[in-house]
């Protein structure tokens, strides 16, 4: 079933690639060494607009942690706009996790006796659960499961610190190029 997923994939970037490879580059000029650019979780919306992670290695030649983007197609043109916080609402907003970034940062100065979650994003397209959480466990990052109107949220933690949740978020960002989102453990979303 997943090599059916993936030629189906293949085939339907191969219209598009050019397309794809043209934001990519414009992407990558972003970047300190754009040659370098390694691209993770691409995946597209309704509108056209393409989403993902990249990184590419710094001036002492290693790689940098991903950084998520969004090249927003309008006119049949692409603004490409890069997170240099790990927190840009206008990237969420487009790729996913808007809602749930909205609630954290209501919630930030909310006391929190039962921890902190790393929440994953569940944007469009990002791939099977077991392949997400496998991921994780490959690098070293346990991960539990919650279920949420019938839909899988991946969650690490909880953290007894927001300043531990916080470096757990920015490790699987470096490592895996996965968006995720730091909130109370137990509140509701």
């Amino acid at each position: 079933m997943r090599k059916l997923a993936v030629v189906m994939a293949v085939l339907a970037l191969a219209g598009c690639n050019n397309e794809v490879e043209g934001v990519h580059n414009q992407v990558a000029e972003h970047l300190k060494n754009p040659k370098t650019a390694k691209f993770a979780n691409v995946r597209f919306d309704t509108q056209g607009s393409i989403c993902g992670q990249v990184r590419g290695k710094d001036d002492a030649g290693q790689y940098e942690a991903y950084r998520s983007y969004v090249a927003i197609k309008r006119d049949g043109q692409y603004q490409i706009i890069i997170d240099e916080t790990g927190n840009d609402l206008r990237i969420r907003e487009v790729c996913g996790g808007a809602e749930l970034q909205r609630r954290a940062e209501a919630l930030a100065d909310q006391p929190a006796p039962e921890g902190w979650d790393v929440e994953v994003i569940q944007g469009p397209n990002m791939g099977a659960l077991t392949d997400m959480t496998a991921r994780l466990i490959e690098k070293g990052i346990p991960s539990w499961v919650e279920y949420r109107e019938g839909k899988p949220v991946v969650l690490i933690g909880p953290y007894p610190s927001k300043a531990e949740a916080d470096a757990r978020k920015a490790e699987v960002m470096a490592k895996l190029g996965t968006d995720s989102v730091v909130i109370q453990h137990g509140v509701e979303r």
